[in-house]
């Protein structure tokens, strides 16, 4: 059963590996924190929706037999993108207009070669970075290794972003044991060397340790201004913050009808003698961006309960007060990973009739509802 008990936000982001256990945390040492519940007053209610989200596909990848479980995208300067598989360990390279994919770092230990790809995102100014099994690569903008550091964190990646400073900020559980120092956070930055820099956001609020550690932060993206957006995964809540050390934090919008706390409950399934299984299959926000008008467009994977429905899209605009503009279905259930910058946006999705996943560069329009109807 999920805890009900008012969302906090710390105030005081630990740096290193400092901060108070979860176990402290639930015997209610809060420590310094700020209510950010009331920061959005009738969040919810304010759902005027004028816009709705319309989805196309710039290209798809022809593939044949496809990629394994992609879980991650990323496009280069000259137009190339990134694909990185968890299941083939294998990272694909797709020609700019996604009609040619090759093999861009292959399964192994070499400079060239990668383990079990977790994500991947653009550096800003040029270059990569990889988190591939238990280590991140960094590449520069010739497409070069460039450094590979061993991951010293253990995390539950829900989201993942690359910073100015050639660092990272990952979002997720921390840690195997729930009394590891930093299991109340969930977003956790890395410097240029993948050394662990300062942790925020509060865990997932649950009573269950697996489901905490599991369905913790959400899609993370560094703004314009060089704040952070968090979308958490469940119950549907942005958050904003001013700097990518924790600073200013502010609620943008809180809306259980989008995405509700019941789904924390759908993120592990416990079967015989307590035996648990995590999984993927359940309605949470997967991605979440700023677009140059200043609206956040955050997309959710909805996963009915009935096991034979399809799962869809909801793709929902907030305005910077917390105003829902839309939210709107899609009928495909893209995974969208990151932006691009031409503007587009790069995602995968499972096309069931060849039983291949398939990656795609999507066209996202807002079109006022009243041209529409």
């Amino acid at each position: 059963m999920r805890k009900t008990r008012e969302p906090r936000w710390s105030s005081d982001p630990v740096p290193g590996t400092a901060g108070r256990t979860l176990a402290r945390r639930r015997a209610g040492v809060a420590g310094a924190a700020v209510v950010l519940a009331c920061a959005a007053p009738g969040a919810a209610a304010r759902q005027a929706a004028p816009l709705d989200v319309v989805v196309t596909e710039v290209w798809s990848t022809p593939g044949d037999p496809g990629f394994g479980s992609p879980r991650g995208m990323a496009q280069w300067q000259d137009g190339t993108v990134w694909v990185g598989d968890f299941s083939l360990e294998e990272v694909y390279e797709v020609s700019a207009d996604g009609a040619r994919v090759a093999i861009a770092l292959r399964s192994g230990d070499g400079p060239r070669e990668v383990g079990s790809v977790h994500r991947i995102a653009a550096i800003p100014g040029g270059g990569m970075v990889v988190w591939e099994g238990s280590r991140f690569a960094f590449f520069g903008s010739d497409k070069r290794p460039a450094r590979r550091f061993q991951e010293a964190a253990n995390i539950w990646v829900m989201g993942f972003a690359a910073t100015p400073d050639g660092g990272f900020v990952a979002s997720g559980g921390f840690g195997r044991y729930e009394d590891h120092e930093l299991a109340r956070y969930a977003i956790h930055r890395y410097d240029g060397r993948a050394r662990h820099v300062r942790s925020w956001h509060p865990a997932a609020d649950h009573s269950r340790w697996e489901i905490v550690r599991s369905a913790s932060g959400g899609p993370v993206a560094v703004t314009r201004d060089g704040g952070l957006l968090v979308s958490d995964a469940a119950p549907f809540r942005i958050t904003r913050y001013a700097d990518l050390d924790g600073g200013g934090a502010r609620l943008i919008v809180e809306d259980e009808s989008i995405v509700s706390s019941a789904e924390l409950d759908r993120a592990v399934e416990f079967g015989p003698n307590n035996r648990r299984a995590y999984k993927s299959a359940w309605t949470k926000s997967s991605f979440v961006h700023e677009l140059d008008d200043g609206n956040i467009l955050n997309v959710v994977e909805v996963v009915p309960a009935d096991a034979a429905a399809p799962r869809t899209g909801l793709w929902v605009v907030v305005s910077p007060d917390g105003t829902v503009l839309a939210r709107t279905p899609v009928p495909k259930r893209y995974r969208v990973w990151n932006a691009a910058p031409d503007g587009h946006f790069l995602a995968t999705y499972w096309e069931e009739s060849n039983l291949r996943s398939v990656a795609a560069k999507l066209k996202v329009e807002f079109a006022p509802r009243t041209q529409r109807q």
